[in-house]
């Protein structure tokens, strides 16, 4: 998946005609007034699996591969981060091609929710990784945001950290090494009443019900972090304006988790606003790719976008080494690895 490539303007005219239909989210809305949150698109059901992978792949005519996957906490206290998503996807790709970081970014959506609050089978969905409008507006769009959870103490994060390890497929790093991004946007702990991610995580029966896997034993959400870091750069932003989005013992145990997993902790990002979401994503993803940070704000500015909030995010991450990250070379378009500096500064 993931061919063809992002129009802008096709993107925002497909949104409008969204919302002028009154159809944005029409799925999560009719099963929000069913109170049933079982019936999810057939392209975000994980038990249809193709071959039981979701793959990033490279596409003719470009030369080099980002996926980027993007975890959306769907419960109660996360329902505007979808649509804040849905807005600004193309922000997301216009600074990752202009600034010269990647030709084709791909993107994959994960949502979850509490699988003790709704059915284990209608609290994961996950799409394809896309860049065309049509496919990410769809994706986007029929996802169902349950809205449930909450009174546990944490969240079912341990669903998108294992179906990334096990269920996604990059081309990009079985070719050179190269890593995508995965971006878990939540506000509370890791695991469900503050047990131990090292111990508890995905049990057989949600597996076998979610993704209809069969495993032996439970895999412990610190295994499928570290599975997750071995291929991507995993970072978990914490938008203030959420239930518990600034409770620092929370940071701090996704920072002990990060570390564990072998992870840099400064990879936890508290953002102060929804609308930086995609911004500090963004910024995020040129930081490691070596981009300076006042070349990324001048391209949200050119955006109409404040940059403050996803600069001051990311201030203490730095460029990664050791075939990381993808970027195209300026003379040739030959894909070259490592820290790289982008396009823009060569």
């Amino acid at each position: 998946m993931g061919g063809g490539g992002l129009d802008p303007v096709a993107y925002d005219a497909g949104i409008s005609s969204l919302r002028s239909t009154g159809t944005v989210f029409a799925r999560s809305t009719a099963a929000a007034a069913s109170r049933d949150f079982s019936k999810i698109a057939e392209i975000l059901d994980p038990r249809k699996l193709k071959n039981g992978m979701r793959e990033s792949c490279f596409a003719p005519g470009f030369n080099d591969v980002t996926p980027i996957v993007v975890s959306i906490d769907g419960t109660g206290s996360m329902d505007k981060v979808p649509f804040n998503i849905q807005s600004g996807l193309p922000k997301l790709i216009e600074i990752l091609t202009e600034k010269g970081i990647s030709d084709h970014p791909n993107v994959l959506f994960m949502c979850h929710d509490d699988e003790h609050a709704v059915r284990p089978d209608a609290a994961f969905q996950m799409s394809q990784f896309e860049i065309g409008a049509p496919e990410l507006i769809a994706a986007l769009n029929e996802m169902i945001i349950p809205g449930q959870g909450g009174g546990n103490d944490g969240e079912a994060y341990h669903m998108s950290f294992y179906a990334a390890a096990n269920h996604t497929r990059l081309e990009s790093f079985e070719r050179d090494g190269s890593k995508g991004f995965f971006f878990m946007i939540c506000d509370e702990q890791p695991y469900y009443d503050n047990a131990d991610p090292a111990k508890h995580g995905t049990l057989p029966e949600v597996a076998k019900e979610v993704f209809g896997d069969t495993i032996e034993k439970e895999v412990s959400m610190l295994e499928s972090v570290k599975k997750v870091c071995e291929r991507y750069h995993v970072f978990i932003i914490r938008p203030a304006h959420t239930s518990h989005g600034t409770n620092k013992m929370i940071t701090g145990t996704w920072q002990k988790l990060l570390r564990d997993a072998g992870e840099n902790p400064e990879h936890v990002l508290e953002i102060g606003k929804t609308e930086e979401i995609i911004p500090t994503i963004a910024v995020a993803i040129g930081r490691l790719a070596g981009t300076e940070a006042d070349e990324l704000a001048d391209v949200l500015r050119s955006k109409g976008v404040n940059p403050n909030g996803a600069i001051n995010a990311t201030k203490a991450l730095v460029p990664v080494s050791g075939g990381a990250v993808a970027v195209v070379g300026k003379s040739s378009g030959a894909l070259t690895t490592g820290a790289g500096k982008g396009r823009s500064r060569r």
